[in-house]
């Protein structure tokens, strides 16, 4: 499997990880997504998930299963996208994220292609991974 990125749809209780990136300057600043970024030459998607995760809010994963590649909106980053378990639970964020959530899929709203938590709008590619995963369940 190839991919540019990956992230991970980290389950736990019945809820999701979501975290808000922080302003960093990059176009995916202050959106909320799920824990993950950009592969390294000599990783796998599968440990680019792991890795990420790790660095962005501090927990250690399994992942249970492959769910897709997605395409950027823009199509130029193909992300591999995986469901994982928690191994230790305690987050720790680091500068690439400025809040973290646990959600559960009956407190997201749709509206118009997008989900709403609260006041924050959930859309592109986490929308499209969250709305296919929760077709599937």
């Amino acid at each position: 499997m190839e991919c540019d990125a990956a992230v991970t749809l980290i389950i736990d209780n019945d809820n999701f990880l979501l975290i808000k990136r922080a302003d960093l300057g990059d176009p995916w600043s202050g959106q909320m997504a799920l824990p993950g970024g950009h592969r390294e030459k000599s990783e796998t998607c599968c440990d680019t998930a792991v890795r990420e995760t790790y660095e962005e809010v501090g927990i250690k994963i399994r992942i249970t299963k492959y769910l897709g590649n997605y395409f950027t909106l823009n199509k130029t980053l193909s992300v591999a996208a995986f469901l994982a378990e928690c191994v230790t639970k305690n987050v720790k964020i680091d500068n690439e994220v400025s809040k973290f959530f646990w959600v559960g899929f009956r407190e997201l709203k749709e509206y118009d292609g997008t989900f709403r938590y609260g006041s924050y709008i959930i859309f592109g590619l986490t929308y499209r991974i969250l709305k296919d995963f929760s077709n599937m369940h």
